[in-house]
């Protein structure tokens, strides 16, 4: 009786309550359920303990021994993250986050002289102080993963100095990305009409195919050096490879001392 009763009160809430508490609801069902299959995989990677037949022609003993290991902090670091992640959201969700950067970036556009009618420029602000935030939270992550877990393993290659100035890049091109193609998509919606959203679609996988086609050559080398893998058996295999799964192999580059081809 008490839970029928629960249930007549929740749906006696106004429409804004229900739909907010509905998105809480998915958000930790989701969470939840991804962290039920994470665990899963962590009780294999702590119960396997010798080499699979599978692997055992490719795999030595010690290679996968550390591959475990390695595979087991990954997954410690991954459930307390995304608990951490999710509980974030929930509490900028609960305390009215959202509103108030909203309402921040109106504030900010004040001082420079931009009204309320310029909604586009104010997303733009709220865009650049919400990934600004994402960031600075996401930061001791980040360090812990590369200069804790990643150095446990002998994976990291990078100093302290490297890693801040390469965060810094990636802050400044995600900007230089998001805000235009975010200002025009705004704009799209703005004059769109009553299909406003086949033309943001449309305009959305235009943009998809056209940073999928310049990524490789003038985005990614922001980051990484790229060097063409020289001649020699590595190179030959990795050609055999592609063409038996017909793969359209046309360059293989050394990024970092990894292998990568395109």
């Amino acid at each position: 009786m008490g839970m029928w009763a629960s249930l007549d009160a929740m749906w006696e809430m106004p429409a804004e309550k229900r739909i907010f508490g509905a998105v809480l609801l998915f958000s930790w069902t989701v969470y939840l359920w991804e962290s039920f299959l994470a665990q899963r995989q962590r009780r294999i990677y702590k119960t396997t303990t010798h080499v699979p037949p599978e692997l055992g022609q490719i795999m030595d003993s010690e290679t996968f021994e550390k591959s475990r290991l390695y595979q087991l902090d990954k997954s410690t670091f991954s459930f307390w993250s995304g608990l951490y992640s999710e509980i974030e959201g929930t509490l900028i969700l609960l305390f009215g986050g959202i509103p108030y950067l909203w309402r921040l970036s109106g504030r900010f556009c004040g001082y420079a002289g931009f009204g309320p009618e310029y909604e586009i420029i104010q997303s733009l602000v709220f865009l650049l102080l919400a990934t600004l935030f994402s960031a600075l939270t996401g930061l001791p992550w980040s360090l812990y993963n590369t200069f804790v877990i990643e150095e446990k393993h002998g994976f990291n290659q990078q100093t302290l100095g490297f890693f801040m100035k390469d965060a810094v890049k990636k802050f400044i091109v995600t900007q230089c990305i998001l805000l235009p193609v975010s200002s025009l998509l705004l704009y799209i919606i703005k004059i769109g009409g009553d299909y406003f959203f086949i033309y943001a679609w449309l305009f959305t996988l235009v943009v998809s195919l056209v940073l999928v086609t310049i990524y490789a050559d003038y985005i990614a080398p922001l980051f990484d050096k790229f060097t063409p893998l020289p001649e020699g058996k590595l190179k030959q295999e990795i050609e055999v490879m592609a063409k038996s799964i017909d793969f359209p192999l046309t360059k293989v580059y050394v990024v970092e001392g990894k292998a990568t081809w395109g």
